[in-house]
């Protein structure tokens, strides 16, 4: 789990931060979530172009719903609903 960064404080040196700075834009970094590789298949819960379509969809539904939101000035995120508030990375997950 990655902490948050103070604004202006992020490690040049990570992609989405370098993209974010230079282009002063929106940048994020997608982890693929799929474990499995050709020595190791998982067909079950591995990677497929369906699932693949369907992350980047849903990658492309939060961005939808950020939008709004990503000139504002002020603490804008205090407005948003209980299930649309950050939750800090734990170990759980």
């Amino acid at each position: 789990a990655y902490e948050p960064e103070e604004p202006g404080e992020g490690r040049m040196n990570v992609c989405s931060n370098q993209i974010a700075c230079r282009f002063d834009c929106l940048a994020v970094t997608l982890e693929m979530p799929f474990k499995d590789c050709l020595s190791h298949l998982d067909p079950e819960f591995g990677w497929s172009p369906s699932r693949a379509k369907m992350l980047g969809a849903s990658v492309l539904d939060a961005l939808g719903y950020v939008h709004p939101y990503l000139r504002e000035e002020g603490e804008f995120w205090v407005n948003f609903k209980e299930e649309d508030k950050y939750v800090r990375p734990t170990e759980k997950y």
